[in-house]
């Protein structure tokens, strides 16, 4: 990175390299996610027209149960996430703390239990596709940060072109290993909607006759 060591590209020097990032998106995440359970009465007004234009898009068939549907949905969130570092991370965090509201908020509307067996099984896959792409999105934003800091405080010689090419070589491990980080996160969500398409109301359902 910026210590130019060289690039290991294996997962676990990824998820490694990348830790403060990815502890403060699950930071974000979950709580806002436990606070859009907590205090779903404060911020109804707030996450309800979401919720709404959620169901609108179900109801008009705009989101479907199918893997590729699912997955469509869940992709425009996480490119929300991941885009939002281009801005120093601020809409990144901003996109991580509303879906993490939405999930909780959505959460409190109904019964626990049924809320749990109609989440769990393709959430454990879900929400951690949205939080390592909220991690790419900080990533992302370091690389703006530090690609902006040095055209701006060093002296380099030549054309703007020529200044721009030579900077994003100092910093593009930053950029690959946010890129890196937004596919595994994808990879998540496309196990996430397989689950959620094929198998979630099956496991809910098996569930709930067997209590």
């Amino acid at each position: 990175m910026r210590g130019k060591e060289k690039y290991e590209g294996t997962l676990s020097y990824l998820m490694r390299n990348n830790e403060t990032f990815l502890m403060a998106s699950t930071f974000l995440f979950l709580i806002s996610l436990f606070g859009g359970y907590l205090f779903s009465g404060s911020i109804g007004d707030l996450i309800r027209p979401l919720m709404d234009e959620f169901r609108r898009s179900v109801a008009e068939g705009e989101i479907k149960l199918s893997t590729a549907s699912i997955f469509i949905h869940n992709l425009q969130a996480a490119l929300l996430i991941y885009g939002g570092g281009l801005l120093l991370g601020v809409f990144t965090a901003l996109f991580l703390i509303v879906n993490g509201l939405f999930i909780g908020f959505f959460a409190s509307q109904v019964p626990l239990g049924d809320f749990i067996f109609l989440t769990l099984p393709h959430g454990i896959f879900e929400i951690p596709g949205l939080i390592i792409a909220g991690a790419a999105g900080f990533r992302l934003a370091s690389f703006v940060y530090h690609l902006f800091s040095d055209m701006l405080t060093e002296t380099w010689y030549g054309s703007f072109t020529e200044r721009l090419t030579h900077f994003l070589g100092r910093n593009q491990d930053e950029l690959v290993e946010s890129l890196l980080l937004f596919g595994v996160g994808i990879i998540f969500l496309v196990v996430a909607a397989f689950v959620e398409a094929n198998l979630t109301l099956g496991i809910y359902s098996y569930i709930k006759g067997s209590i």
